[in-house]
């Protein structure tokens, strides 16, 4: 009744193995799981009001300026920092839907075997480019064989690529980016190290957490989106992934279990 009432720490009092225990028991599990959700969806709507807000508010003062302009001529300053806001909160958006679909499995494709070796060589491939445009060598290694992994590939491919963009972003010019893929017992292994500004120790506990941005990373854009969105996809691939600072930059480790 307390529960029913909107006291979600509400909890039964487990008096027995018997089946009313077993029932008290399987209450709180589930009083457990409700509290965390909502606190969750709490949370998780504060974190976007705060993160609209900035945007929205320089949008409305460049606006505004424009309309205040004396002479009728509209401030093409103003203009252009206006479209960039709305590019920022265009991206901030789908960054929100993307990882809503991903998380509630909207947005899965069915599950087929993959070469991982030749998706690898593929992202590497779509970010050469901009790499060698931001002065960054970028080295690929794959292991004799390959690795096929059973799983969705446009997720897969987004995943890697949301770690080679933060790598190449973080990666100041003159720098090394290497992707390596290995086979280790019953799990397939990507590897993305780099030679960039690394990230304070502080950070590693959240830094998979929506709109989580490191404290060295405020000049480099972004909103925080991109690491939940790779967490998300290695969930719903039973995969994991994880980060440790290097004598010389940073590595990410995608973990995915082999079908062969």
């Amino acid at each position: 009744t307390r529960m029913a009432e909107g006291s979600l720490s509400a909890r039964a009092r487990v008096a027995g193995n018997d089946e009313v225990g077993a029932l008290a028991r399987a209450f709180n599990t589930m009083a457990e799981r409700v509290e965390g959700t909502v606190t969750t969806l709490g949370r998780f709507a504060a974190d976007v009001a705060h993160e609209l807000k900035t945007p929205l508010t320089a949008l409305r003062v460049d606006l505004d300026l424009v309309l205040d302009t004396s002479d009728g001529a509209p401030d093409i300053t103003a203009v252009r920092r206006a479209q960039e806001q709305i590019k920022r909160l265009d991206a901030l958006t789908s960054g929100l839907l993307d990882l809503s679909r991903i998380e509630s499995g909207a947005d899965t494709m069915p599950m087929v075997p993959i070469d991982l070796g030749g998706l690898v060589k593929s992202v590497v491939d779509a970010h050469a480019s901009r790499a060698e445009q931001a002065g960054l060598s970028l080295f690929v290694s794959v292991a004799e064989g390959g690795a096929q992994v059973h799983g969705d590939e446009s997720q897969l491919r987004r995943a890697m690529g949301n770690l080679l963009d933060n790598a190449i972003k973080f990666t100041p010019e003159g720098g090394e980016i290497r992707i390596m893929l290995q086979r280790e017992e019953d799990w397939a292994v990507v590897t993305i190290e780099d030679t960039g500004v690394g990230i304070p120790a502080e950070d590693m506990p959240q830094l998979f957490s929506r709109f989580h941005r490191g404290r060295n990373s405020s000049k480099y854009p972004g909103n925080g989106l991109g690491l939940a969105i790779v967490k998300a996809i290695l969930d719903n691939h039973h995969g994991q992934v994880a980060v440790e600072n290097t004598a010389i930059g940073v590595r990410f480790s995608i973990r995915l279990p082999l079908t062969s």
